[in-house]
This record gives C-alpha cells, sequence and structure tokens, in this order.
C-alpha cells in the first residue's frame, strides 16, 4: 500500500509547531483577529473533532488555572491538595463498552456521578454534598493503549478543615485562655505567649489529620483503580481474542476441488 494513502500522524511536538506557525501566519494578516491565544470553546470544539471529550479539556484547563495556587498551598499544608493515581494498559479499550465502566464506578464510590462518553474517551465526575471535594475518572483508550485515571480533589476540604482546627482551637482558644489568664497572673508574656503556643500547636494538628486521611483515602483510590484496571484488562483480552477469532476462519479456509464430496 502506497504512503500516500496512510494519514500522517504528528508527535505533540510537531502539533505545537504547527500551531505557533498558523498563528504567526494569520497574525501577519493585517485584518486578522489577534491569534496569540485560544478560547477554551475554540480548543474544545478542536477536541471534539479529535473525538476527545471536551470534559477533559475543561478538566485540563481547570488544572492549569490552580496549579501555581496548589502549589503555595501544598507547601503550607505539608502534602498534596488532592491525589492522582493513574495506570496505563496494552490494547484499547473496546469504544462500545464503555458504559459498564459507570456502574463499576458508581458501587465503589459513596457519591452520585455524572458520566459523559465521547469517542474512546469516559469522564465520570462527582462532587461530595459538603462541596469538600470532588472525584474525577478518565479513561482513554488510543494508540494501542488505555489510560485509566483516578483524581480527588481536596481543595475544600483543606481549608474547611485548616480554617476550623486553626481558627477555633488555635484563635479562639488560644486568644481567649491567654488573655484570661494573662490577666488575672498579670503576665504579658503568657498573654501573648500562649496564643502563639496554641496557633502552632493546631497548625501541626491539621497537617497531622490532613496526612493522615490523605493516607486513609489514597487507599481507597487504590482499590478503585485496580478494579478499574482488572475489568478494562480482561475486556481487552476478550475483545482482542474475538478479533483474532474472527479472522482465523478467512485465513483457514480451503476450496474443495470440484466434484468433491
Amino acid at each position: 500500500m502506497s504512503n500516500d494513502l496512510i494519514p500522517r500522524r504528528y508527535s505533540e511536538k510537531e502539533a505545537g509547531a504547527i500551531l505557533r506557525k498558523a498563528a504567526e501566519m494569520q497574525r501577519a494578516e493585517p485584518s486578522a483577529a489577534d491569534p496569540s491565544g485560544f478560547l477554551l470553546s475554540e480548543l474544545e470544539e478542536v477536541a471534539r473533532e479529535a473525538g476527545i471529550d471536551p470534559a477533559v479539556v475543561r478538566s485540563a484547563a481547570a488544572e492549569l488555572d490552580v496549579s501555581a495556587g496548589e502549589s503555595f498551598g501544598s507547601a503550607l499544608v505539608g502534602a498534596p491538595l488532592g491525589i492522582r493515581l493513574e495506570i496505563e494498559l496494552p490494547g484499547e479499550y473496546p469504544a462500545d463498552q464503555f458504559d459498564a465502566l459507570v456502574p463499576l464506578i458508581q458501587n465503589a464510590t459513596p457519591w452520585q456521578g455524572h458520566a459523559g462518553v465521547v469517542g474512546k474517551s469516559l469522564t465520570w465526575s462527582a462532587r461530595a454534598d459538603s462541596n469538600t471535594s470532588s472525584l474525577h475518572i478518565l479513561v482513554i483508550a488510543n494508540d494501542g493503549s488505555t489510560l485509566i485515571r483516578v483524581e480527588e480533589r481536596l481543595g475544600g476540604l483543606v481549608g474547611a478543615l485548616f480554617g476550623g482546627i486553626i481558627g477555633g482551637v488555635g484563635g479562639g482558644v488560644g486568644f481567649g485562655v491567654g488573655a484570661g489568664v494573662g490577666a488575672a497572673i498579670g503576665s504579658t508574656a503568657f498573654g501573648i505567649g500562649f496564643p502563639l503556643l496554641m496557633l502552632g500547636g493546631s497548625y501541626y494538628l491539621a497537617r497531622a489529620i490532613y496526612s493522615a486521611y490523605l493516607k486513609k483515602e489514597r487507599g481507597k483510590l487504590q482499590v478503585l483503580l485496580d478494579q478499574l484496571a482488572a475489568h478494562a484488562a480482561a475486556a481487552i483480552e476478550t475483545s482482542e481474542r474475538s478479533a483474532g477469532a474472527a479472522i482465523e476462519p478467512g485465513k483457514d479456509a480451503r476450496t474443495l476441488p470440484r466434484g468433491a464430496g
């Protein structure tokens, strides 16, 4: 078969170079609008045409928007503001079986989520009733492999936990007791030092509680990821076996001589 009949595939680096070159060419047009950036809706349209769920694009854009804030927040709490686990499996998960993943996900989580299937990708998202955390699951089958990603974002939980402990225990108890006892015993040092000690102690208490929760939650998500991976691997194997069986009869067929039988 001629190579001219096979559509060329561009790498991520080549695709980026093509887009930059196109932007430069458009910028050179006197009547052209400024192409120095892309609207999210434009990126979603490109993704949709490429068979990628636009929800994945929105999720990626959101990650870019909060990446700087998360870096600062992670340093402050001494741990990541979320959990991300992923695995890549050989073979492509059958596109017509993505709906089978939804009950598996739903049964493994306490939240009611929303799923979307576009082309060879599945997205499932849910948010806690308290709005303190959200869970996002992504499955993409492409280029002979399947990526499964499980991510829980805990920014709201961190704010509630640290704000409650530091504000309530450190600030409320610390300043209340410090001011009262300090005035009673006539000690300015106690009135200042005790609140600072309580603030510091409550801060490290909050960090310890969050770290323990993060470890426990990571274990739960790992179990979910393992379940999804096991299901996907079995489905991929079955699909590949069925595809191979469909080809075999044609390969082994024999033409009987005329008059035989």
